[in-house]
């Protein structure tokens, strides 16, 4: 056996736990979807790829191992399983081997981590409360869907100007409109460099594109969100401000990235705390 075919085990009442065996390279779409039953599955380090839903709305399942082999995961592969809500609680950007697999539950300005280097299908499916997200230069690929109905996501940046964005007008969009043959439409901005994969998308789909260029992207320096090169309480006091009321207080793209500091999702008082120990010596590494 070298696949788990589509829909193989799907529906499978009666299966508890499962050892696959190492023959194994490839998990098939729904191929153990909606085994209720389904407690623990335990995948051998032959296995190079997941395919949509393969794992779809186990409700049971609690414990998953996943080998550093795995190098592709489709959309919703882990939806509706306990093993994903447990993973969402101990952070909303849920990455497994450097693949942002989900962030549906994540609000928001959002700047995705150096360390992940694709976005999946369906990665921040309905996310309503996504406002804005930053996409570093480590990620090469954004996924089928990836932003699929994401109704208040304002703005996108694509710091990568070869990313591969799937090219269908669903994988980044608000919502659907109904005056328009049920078209997509996205009413935020696209932000990339020009001649970038990011502009050719936003021109295909008619959505509205802003040029970046190298001198407008200062050099990361974590802690600098007024990116003025230096940090120090000026920054924490930006970023209180920016909480407390971002339409007044604002944070330019790369300040977002650089007061993102206390290793979780969004900008909150906790990156200000962290800028004002490091300021005043108390820590000396963020």
């Amino acid at each position: 056996m070298t696949s788990i075919s589509d829909g193989a085990f799907i529906s499978c009442s009666g299966l508890l736990s499962i050892t696959i065996p190492d023959s194994v390279v490839s998990i098939g779409e729904c191929a153990f979807g909606w085994c209720s039953s389904l407690e623990s599955i335990n995948i051998p380090d032959s296995v190079t790829s997941i395919d949509w839903s393969a794992f779809r709305d186990c409700s049971s399942l609690t414990e998953i191992t996943i080998p550093d082999s795995v190098t592709s995961i489709r959309g919703l592969v882990f939806d509706g399983t306990q093993w994903l809500e447990e993973k969402q609680k101990e952070n909303p950007l849920v990455v497994v081997n450097n693949i942002m697999i989900d962030g549906s539950t994540c609000e928001g300005d959002i700047v995705i981590p150096d360390s992940v280097t694709s976005i999946s299908d369906g990665a921040f499916i309905s996310c309503s409360g996504l406002l804005s997200i930053t996409i570093p230069d480590s990620v090469t690929s954004i996924g089928t869907g990836a932003f699929f109905e994401c109704s208040n996501l304002e703005s996108i940046t694509i710091l990568n100007p070869d990313c591969e964005i799937d090219d269908d007008s669903g994988t980044i969009f608000n919502g659907f409109d109904p005056d328009n043959g049920f078209r997509c439409y996205f009413n935020g901005t696209i932000y990339g460099y020009e001649n970038s994969t990011a502009q050719a998308y936003a021109e295909k789909y008619v959505y509205n594109f802003e040029a970046m260029h190298e001198s407008d992207i200062p050099e990361t320096l974590s802690g600098d969100a007024n990116c003025d090169g230096e940090v120090s309480v000026a920054d924490a006091t930006l970023i209180l401000q920016y909480c407390g009321n971002k339409d007044k207080y604002k944070l330019s793209e790369r300040g977002i990235i650089n007061a993102a500091v206390d290793g979780t999702v969004g900008i909150s008082a906790v990156d200000a705390l962290k800028i004002q120990q490091y300021d005043a010596g108390i820590i000396d590494k963020f």
